[in-house]
């Protein structure tokens, strides 16, 4: 599957193309969700189904003795086959969706900008084996802090429980953990 990413590279979707044909295969692009303004490419059943999936959020700094505890927590989610949501902005978060995936495991990824028109090779492996749903609700080249902050909320909504790396006193998550210690949601803040 390649070397992890320090950063997913994507691109975004030009114009209003419906379909993208990528390899030998055909991966549908920009099919429609019931969410405002949402389209997607991958396995839809991995929102609709009523199972447990994992909300995950990553600061972009930290110690590397957290990295390690990031990486090996990841693996293990993968080799359980479990689901995480996130929006994968930051290189940390982007790492555990990387061995989630390499692992075995699934994964829901919120997108504050278009669809990309090119995935990495380890997430396109994912979205055709149906372990991969990438959904935007956005249509525009970068992701700003409003719709970065939309997909978090998105990723705690359809999450049933929490696991966060180096939170921040007031930062982008501090709300959504806020509200899910509030509500009885389990949350493992690391």
């Amino acid at each position: 599957m390649g070397r992890k990413p320090s950063a997913l590279k994507i691109y975004p979707l030009q114009g209003n193309t419906a379909e993208k044909n990528t390899h030998s295969r055909k991966l549908v692009w920009g099919r429609t969700l019931d969410l405002v303004g949402g389209c997607y490419v991958g396995n839809a059943t991995l929102l609709t189904h009523p199972w447990n999936r994992i909300g995950v959020f990553a600061s972009r700094s930290e110690d590397s003795a957290v990295g390690i505890l990031r990486e090996q927590w990841a693996m293990k989610m993968g080799r359980t086959r479990r689901c995480i949501v996130g929006t994968f902005h930051s290189s940390a978060e982007c790492e555990i969706l990387y061995f989630v995936l390499r692992f075995g495991g699934s994964a829901v990824w919120f997108l504050g900008c278009s669809l990309p028109v090119k995935l990495p090779d380890f997430c396109e492996a994912a979205v055709r084996k149906g372990r991969l749903l990438i959904v935007s609700c956005f249509h525009r080249e970068h992701h700003t802090y409003a719709s970065a902050r939309y997909c978090a909320h998105l990723a705690d909504m359809y999450s049933s429980r929490l696991a966060i790396w180096s939170m921040k006193e007031g930062g982008l998550i501090q709300p959504i953990y806020d509200r899910a210690k509030a509500n009885g949601k389990m949350v493992e803040v690391f």
